[in-house]
Formats: C-alpha cells, sequence, structure tokens
C-alpha cells in the first residue's frame, strides 16, 4: 500500500483487489463512486462525467459517480454489456464506530446472477450455466435465482450444443484449465479455480447444500460431470450472492 494515501483510498484498494474482474459501486454518502479505470469505463459506458479526487499528498485518483438511488438503471446497462459489478455498501453508520465506517461489497452482480425485476426481461428465464468438459461427455448444471429452477444433465460433445442454444444462459461458469472453443458459446464466460470442479470438493459441496449423504436421490449420483458442474455452481452463487442459496431447495436431473 502507498504511503501517505488517505485511509478512505486505502480501503478502496483493499476492496478493490477482492474484485479485480469487476466494476466496484463504493457508497459514499448519497453516490456509488467508482475510481481509477473502473471511473474511466463507467464514464464511457453510462455517459457520466470522469472527474478526480485528491485522495492522498500528489495522489489524484480519475472517479465518476451516480446517485444511489438511481442504481438501477445504471446497473441495467452495464449488466446488459455483460460487466460484473461489485455493490459495496456502507455497514456502519457515521459516529458508530471510532474512524472510518465500515464497507464491504454486499453482492456481485453478473449478467447471470441478477435478481432485480427490473433488469430482467420478465418473458424469458435468466440461467446461469456451469459447464465440465469430459472426454466424450459434458456437465451441465443450471439455475434460474428468481426462480429457484435448479437443473443438471450430463450429455454428449454432439448434444452439449444444442442444449446450450436451448438454455441460452445469461452467463456460464467454467475451470480455468477447460477448453470451450468448440461450444461456440453465446454468453460471457466466468472461470473459476480448478479447485472447485474437482469431484471430491463439488460433491461435498453439494452434499452440504441440501444436508444429505447421498446423491442418488437426485439422480446424478453416477453423472460425474454433472455432480462437478453443480458443486461449482452452488460455491459460485455463495460466493456472489449472499443470502440466495437458501432458496435452492431442488436439484433436478434430466436426460
Amino acid at each position: 500500500m502507498r504511503e501517505g494515501l488517505t485511509p478512505i483510498r486505502q480501503q478502496y484498494l483493499r476492496i478493490k483487489h477482492k474484485y479485480p474482474q469487476a466494476i466496484v459501486f463504493f457508497r459514499l454518502g448519497d453516490f456509488y463512486e467508482t475510481f481509477d479505470d473502473d471511473a474511466k469505463l463507467t464514464s464511457r459506458e453510462l455517459e457520466i462525467t470522469l472527474t478526480s479526487r485528491e485522495m492522498g499528498k500528489g495522489h489524484r485518483v480519475p472517479m465518476a459517480g451516480i446517485p444511489y438511488h438511481a442504481l438501477d438503471n445504471y446497473l441495467a446497462r452495464l449488466i446488459s454489456r455483460s460487466y460484473k459489478v461489485a455493490i459495496c455498501e456502507q455497514v456502519t453508520k457515521p459516529g458508530e464506530t471510532k474512524g472510518l465506517v465500515e464497507r464491504e461489497v454486499i453482492r456481485l452482480v453478473t449478467p447471470g446472477t441478477v435478481v432485480e425485476s427490473s433488469l430482467l426481461d420478465s418473458k424469458t428465464n435468466n440461467y446461469l450455466a456451469s459447464l465440465v468438459m469430459g472426454e466424450e461427455a459434458v456437465g451441465i448444471a443450471y439455475v434460474d435465482i428468481t426462480t429457484s429452477e435448479f437443473d443438471t444433465t450430463q450429455v454428449s460433445l454432439q448434444r452439449a450444443v444444442p442444449e446450450l442454444e436451448r438454455l441460452n444462459p445469461s452467463e456460464i461458469i467454467a475451470s480455468s484449465s477447460s477448453e470451450l472453443s468448440g461450444l461456440y458459446l453465446a454468453a460471457p464466460v466466468t472461470r473459476l479455480d480448478d479447485y472447485w470442479f474437482e469431484m471430491e470438493i463439488a460433491q461435498k459441496t453439494v452434499l452440504d447444500h441440501f444436508g444429505v449423504t447421498t446423491l442418488d436421490g437426485y439422480g446424478c449420483g453416477n453423472l460425474p460431470l454433472a455432480v462437478r458442474a453443480v458443486g461449482a455452481i452452488i460455491h459460485y452463487i455463495e460466493e456472489t450472492q449472499k443470502g440466495v442459496l437458501g432458496q435452492l431447495t431442488r436439484l433436478s436431473t434430466y436426460s
């Protein structure tokens, strides 16, 4: 951390470090502010004024902000262009704690995890999909957070393409090492560490989520690629959407 930075600048940099791939909307009073490259991007994409602010001796930072009450409108424009936005809120009030107001990211909004009705097309599902590639098959899991629909399947490579076209997901998650070029994906792909797609880890994630000791009752006990896809998608939702997992109480397996 550079010396001479203001406390709020240091706080922002700590938070931004955790969300390098997202635009951080940093709550300051009645505004969500963006800084540095995020500010330049939001200024361009949202057509808002780019300014700057002194945040330490000799340290002037690019800055662009939106009123907090206009969040949904601006959020919709960014999400529709496949950007991810980390919503960082003030979690304490001025005067409640000594020094700086505490802030934390309460939600990471991505194309596949939108829940606000104002940001969605009411006539179509908004699917978040997870893919696991095998030598001859593909594991697919998908969720619509707004309806709690949660399904999985394991299909041949040939069937995977039309199945994904049918689902038309808004966002796809896959392991950082998987090769997806043959699937001709239209949706943005979010890469996660391979660890979350490992069979042992994914299976434990699924078992823990549903509070069971076997997956046989869900029809996917003998479909390892499907189980890995389900485990990874549960992890991703847990990381990005606080409090949403409790809504996902059912899992259907289809062929």
